[in-house]
């Protein structure tokens, strides 16, 4: 498409990046609220045996896939693509986060732990998320 319309591809590339920037924006609110929510309720975490092997499962593939989506991304100079990229990347950590979460609560009692991390994603992501926005609008 983009060698016979380029106009065509560099519209459907911008109506991409908006796309990403806000499941990037609507995924730093949820897990923002979500972590701030058991900050405020003193919410421990529970462990499931099928909570603790989609977490890893996902700590097994999503960093690789992140990377990957990264380095395309980077060949194509796809900025949506480098969004999915970063949103893949963005849920390996939450994985890891929750998984780790899991053992600091359960060695140290540290509940607090997992909500903190989770807050550090959200602002990261929330940051990323206003990048692309503005690059997209500015861009």
């Amino acid at each position: 498409m983009e060698q016979r319309d380029a106009a065509a591809a560099e519209r459907l590339e911008r109506r991409a990046q908006a796309c990403v920037a806000a499941a990037m924006l609507a995924v730093a609110l949820y897990v923002g609220v979500q972590a701030g929510r058991g900050l405020a309720r003193s919410s421990h975490p529970h462990a499931s045996v099928l909570g603790v092997a989609l977490a890893a499962v996902s700590l097994l593939v999503l960093p690789w896939l992140g990377r990957r989506k990264l380095r395309v991304a980077a060949g194509l100079a796809s900025a949506a693509l480098r969004g999915d990229g970063i949103l893949t990347a963005a849920s390996a950590a939450l994985a890891a986060i929750t998984l780790l979460a899991l053992i600091v609560n359960s060695a140290f009692g540290w509940w607090w732990a997992d909500p903190i991390a989770a807050l550090l994603i959200a602002s990261a992501l929330a940051v990323e998320a206003t990048r692309v926005a503005v690059r997209h609008r500015f861009g």
